[in-house]
């Protein structure tokens, strides 16, 4: 049963010499849909479904394009799956034979679960992942192109960027509603990334100082970006314990109607 929805800008026409990207964010219980302009570098609309059965995914999808009336106006359509059943793994020992058992050692798994990966050129490595269950040929008839992959391949590949030329790395704690990510890229490698559950922002500060002991940093002198949805409260909470806190900042324009939604995402479309 589908228990909320919030669009946040209506679609007016749109330029059919543009060239239009849609990204669909499919988590445990959320659903987001994310139109972007690649020729003008714009967002364009942002619509947010949350539900209670995973069984609803392919009906919200349904009634998503039926409310847009796209038609075969989408360049590009990419799928971000939103959970935690994914692994990290040398492209250099990745074997596509064996994809089940990169998984099976630190998840649980069910016997009719899909495998997909991605492969991350920018530190030569393959992220292996159990896509959240839908029937992708619904898409197929909107887009020619139809891609999918993990959201930490996008969250890794954004950091690198970033942290590329940075002498002194900094660690990234990326919030979102019930999860936070933890990454870490130094000198150039992919040092760490994991994702943890938590419902209070104790649980945050937990995690964090739990990393940080493994990684041997100081929370004295370590630089953190914090990023994602987050409030008032868990800065106050993470900025007790670690001193050298900053807020990340998309590159979103400020004037633009979506800037609040996504001004602190590390990544908000599939480049």
């Amino acid at each position: 049963m589908v228990t909320g929805q919030k669009t946040t800008l209506k679609i007016n026409k749109l330029n059919s010499f543009s060239i239009i990207n849609l990204t669909i964010n499919i988590g445990y219980n959320e659903i987001g849909f994310i139109l972007y302009d690649n020729i003008e570098n714009i967002l364009i609309d942002s619509t947010d479904v949350t539900f209670e059965n995973s069984t609803d995914v392919d009906n919200i999808i349904a009634k998503y394009f039926d409310d847009k009336k796209y038609n075969n106006l989408l360049n590009l359509i990419t799928v971000n799956h939103y959970n935690v059943l994914h692994t990290i793994v040398p492209q250099a020992l990745f074997d596509k034979n064996n994809i089940k058992n990169y998984l099976k050692f630190n998840n649980s798994l069910l016997e009719n679960d899909e495998y997909l990966y991605d492969i991350i050129k920018i530190n030569e490595s393959i992220n292996v992942f159990v896509p959240v269950k839908f029937n992708i040929s619904n898409l197929q008839q909107y887009s020619k192109k139809v891609k999918q992959k993990h959201y930490t391949t996008n969250l890794i590949n954004e950091v690198y960027k970033i942290e590329k030329n940075n002498t002194n790395s900094n660690l990234y704690l990326n919030i979102n509603n019930s999860k936070i990510d933890i990454i870490l890229v130094s000198e150039n490698q992919l040092k760490f990334i994991n994702t943890f559950d938590y419902s209070t922002d104790e649980d945050i500060v937990y995690y964090v100082l739990f990393c940080f002991e493994q990684l041997n940093l100081n929370p004295e002198n370590s630089p953190v970006v914090l990023a994602g949805d987050f409030n008032e409260s868990s800065y106050n909470m993470i900025f007790k314990y670690i001193r050298h806190l900053s807020i990340f900042e998309s590159k979103v324009d400020s004037n633009h109607k979506l800037y609040l939604k996504f001004k602190n995402k590390l990544t908000y479309n599939s480049l």
